[in-house]
């Protein structure tokens, strides 16, 4: 419940299953529809949460103006993102990472890590598995606004590289991913 892919589904009473146990993901593949109903995945890219036109002219000029920050922070961030855009689906969080239409949920892609037997595998599956992520950022949040600012006015200075990565890093604890630097992470919250 407390992940940031819920804030609009709780906004417009949306109802979600919870899939909690990695066979959940495999089984739910098979499944497309109940009652009636189609099932999504709201943590994956794509999601359509039925904006009115009002919303999309709205979502439109945010995309202007923030066309030139999702692409520094696909700069910045590298391989660690297929791409940054902004997000439908975030409320309070200035952040999310999200899957393509066919990446793996972590806990999809820890179960298959767990399944591997050799190093060689395990590093080729993390590349593999790690470029499906999406940044979603939220052009309404604060931190994201301060983002901005900080693109503008001082891109290179150390504290916007550590505005990034805690934005980044932030976003992959609330999806669940694992963090490459435990210790970076660690020294930029108590900064």
């Amino acid at each position: 419940e407390i992940a940031p892919a819920m804030e609009k589904m709780r906004q417009k009473d949306f109802e979600v299953l919870y899939m909690v146990d990695p066979l959940d993901e495999i089984c739910s593949q098979s499944i497309v529809d109940y009652d009636g109903k189609k099932m999504v995945d709201i943590n994956k890219a794509g999601l359509d949460l039925g904006m009115t036109e009002d919303e999309k002219t709205e979502r439109e000029t945010l995309m202007k103006e923030y066309e030139s920050v999702a692409t520094w922070l696909k700069k910045k961030l590298g391989e660690r993102v297929q791409k940054v855009q902004l997000s439908e689906r975030l409320v309070d969080s200035p952040a999310t990472l999200v899957q393509g239409e066919w990446g793996m949920s972590p806990m999809m892609q820890r179960y298959m890590k767990s399944q591997t037997t050799s190093s060689s595998s395990d590093s080729a599956f993390a590349i593999g598995s790690r470029n499906q992520a999406i940044l979603e950022i939220n052009p309404d949040h604060n931190v994201i606004k301060g983002l901005k600012n900080a693109m503008e006015t001082a891109p290179e200075t150390p504290d916007t590289e550590d505005m990034v990565m805690m934005i980044f890093e932030t976003a992959s604890l609330l999806g669940g991913y694992t963090i490459e630097d435990p210790g970076d992470f660690a020294k930029r919250v108590t900064k």
